[in-house]
């Protein structure tokens, strides 16, 4: 698409747009503190191959599932559910689920197919297109009584990170099940990367990805801002949060975000907030201005700059400015 064409759809485009998310710090501790239970559940999907898979979803909340609005938090690639419940360390807290428990949200976390305690087949059968298959038959299913938390949800936000952000968009513009969308560390327009994507999908040789096929050196300039990051959190990343990723949506990730016009972004017509870090290497806020562009069907699209922040946005110290700006937005667009 042309400069120009992009202006012209940024003109003819009515886009909230925050300049900057509030700089709050450091997260030593989130105010008064309430019990957060956690439940384990599998939501059953039937796929292309006929065959039925699980989907495992960790449901944090506070006192009762029944809340007004639920979070569907989706992971990134590389990872599982627990990016969204990253423990306390060294006296910081880490955890965006029990953060949005303790506001009010009822939050499902799911591992994505093909990863954590979701099933895994064949890593080649595990594109883009199956994984938004799964995530919408679970939003389907969370809109029933008749699913494995047993309390239906009128009001439904789903909120991705990276590639799980990519799935999200793919979901909501194909299926339209979600009444809102979070996007965090991941953009439309194009912008350099850190490394040569052919050297990255050349290592690809197996149909899963190991854990920890890409090492702590890696990991860290890629995902996170060091100034901003405690290295107790770096080594807890490489430890315990890296996580098997099918092959075959490991090649859709990037396939679509050299062609990000294959995002189906443009099919999403609810609102859209999305959030990008300064000092993401992936996804460089500097490239977000022309975003809205690519959401003509949107109710709306708000811009959210992040500042001292990487791609691993709930590992860095500084994550109280993501976590506000949602939380926020949120009240913003249903209250």
């Amino acid at each position: 698409m042309s400069r120009l064409r992009h202006g012209m759809l940024w003109l003819s485009l009515t886009v909230g747009c925050m300049l900057a998310a509030p700089a709050n710090g450091r997260a030593d501790g989130h105010g008064e503190s309430k019990r957060v239970a956690m439940d384990r559940v599998f939501f059953p999907v039937e796929l292309s191959d006929g065959q039925t898979h699980l989907i495992a979803g960790y449901l944090y909340y506070v006192g009762s599932v029944s809340s007004r609005i639920l979070q569907v938090a989706v992971h990134g690639a590389t990872h599982y559910h627990l990016y969204w419940d990253i423990p306390t360390i060294n006296g910081v807290d880490y955890s965006y689920a029990r953060y949005m428990a303790q506001l009010g949200y009822t939050v499902l976390a799911i591992d994505q197919l093909g990863t954590g305690a979701s099933s895994q087949p064949d890593g080649d059968f595990v594109t883009i297109d199956e994984t938004a298959s799964a995530l919408h038959q679970v939003l389907v299913s969370l809109r029933s009584r008749e699913n494995p938390i047993g309390h239906a949800y009128r009001r439904i936000v789903l909120v991705g990170h990276s590639n799980g952000s990519l799935t999200s968009i793919y979901a909501t513009g194909t299926y339209h099940d979600a009444d809102a969308l979070v996007t965090t560390a991941w953009e439309h327009p194009p912008h350099p990367l850190p490394f040569n994507p052919e050297d990255i999908l050349g290592m690809v040789t197996e149909p899963y990805i190991p854990a920890k096929a890409f090492t702590k050196e890696f990991r860290t300039a890629t995902f996170y801002h060091v100034p901003s990051t405690d290295p107790a959190v770096l080594d807890f990343e490489y430890n315990h949060l890296a996580a098997i990723q099918a092959r075959a949506q490991f090649f859709d990730l990037f396939r679509i975000g050299l062609d990000t016009s294959q995002s189906r972004s443009t099919g999403v017509t609810v609102p859209v907030l999305v959030q990008l870090g300064d000092f993401d290497a992936l996804q460089p806020s500097e490239f977000l201005a022309p975003e809205p562009t690519y959401y003509p069907n949107a109710q709306s699209v708000t811009l959210q700059y992040l500042t001292e922040m990487g791609h691993n946005v709930n590992g860095h110290l500084n994550h109280l400015q993501s976590w506000t700006g949602i939380d926020r937005w949120i009240r913003q667009v249903f209250d």
